[in-house]
This record gives C-alpha cells, sequence and structure tokens, in this order.
C-alpha cells in the first residue's frame, strides 16, 4: 500500500526482489550503528609490579571506553591463598582507581573450586 489513509487504499507493484533487497540493506544499515557489548577479561597475580599494574590499568580503560564490561581474574597460586585479604585489597585499590570510568557490577569473590582465584566484574559508567 502506498497511501494507507486514502479512501478507497492506492496499492502500487512492487518488484519483490528489489523490496527484499532494500529490507536487507536497511537491516545492514542498523547494524552498523549498533555495539554489541563484550565480557573482556584481565588476568593478574597477586605480585604483580607497578608498571605491570599501570599497563593492565591503561589497557582496562581502553576496553571501557569502548563499552566494554571487563572480568578481572586475579589467580592465587599455592599458599597466597592464606593471604586472600592482601588480594581483596588489590581488587580494591583496582575498582577506586577506575571509579572514575566504571563501576562494580558484582563484588570481589574468591572462587576455590578449580584454579583458585578472585574475581570481579567491572562495567562502564
Amino acid at each position: 500500500m502506498l497511501v494507507p489513509t486514502e479512501e478507497p487504499p492506492v496499492c502500487g507493484i512492487v518488484d519483490f526482489g528489489k523490496y527484499l533487497y532494500e529490507q536487507k540493506v536497511r537491516l545492514r544499515e542498523s547494524k552498523k550503528k549498533q555495539h554489541a557489548t563484550e565480557v573482556r577479561e584481565m588476568r593478574m597475580k597477586m605480585k604483580i609490579g607497578p608498571g605491570d599494574y599501570e599497563v593492565k590499568m591503561k589497557k582496562m580503560r581502553e576496553f571501557l571506553a569502548d563499552k566494554d564490561r571487563i572480568r578481572i581474574t586475579l589467580f592465587v597460586r599455592g599458599r597466597e591463598i592464606v593471604h586472600a585479604d592482601l588480594g581483596m585489597k588489590l581488587m580494591s585499590k583496582l575498582s577506586a582507581d577506575l571509579a572514575d570510568v566504571a563501576r562494580v557490577e558484582s563484588p570481589p569473590r574468591l572462587l576455590t573450586e578449580g584454579r583458585k582465584s578472585i574475581q570481579m566484574m567491572l562495567v562502564p559508567k
């Protein structure tokens, strides 16, 4: 239908192949403007040096600028499990350093099944 408000309604004959092609083009154009959020993972150890920490922070800021979520995994190896509180402090320092661009979606939690680690999820503001 070309003009649905007219009485009687005005219709036109259209090439169905051309109509399908135009629908595909519109769909492709609308998909270009969408951004699929990804969950990026940043892995680190408890004994991370200050230089490595800064590099990871810079990369996390890039991910957050691209509107991606970040799962931070802090590996706890061997007897480091006794000092899990130090890992929690490192996680809270991370969230404080990224507070201007991210918020904590799930707080740091200790995972004991499989490989022992502490995980936290950040989402962009």
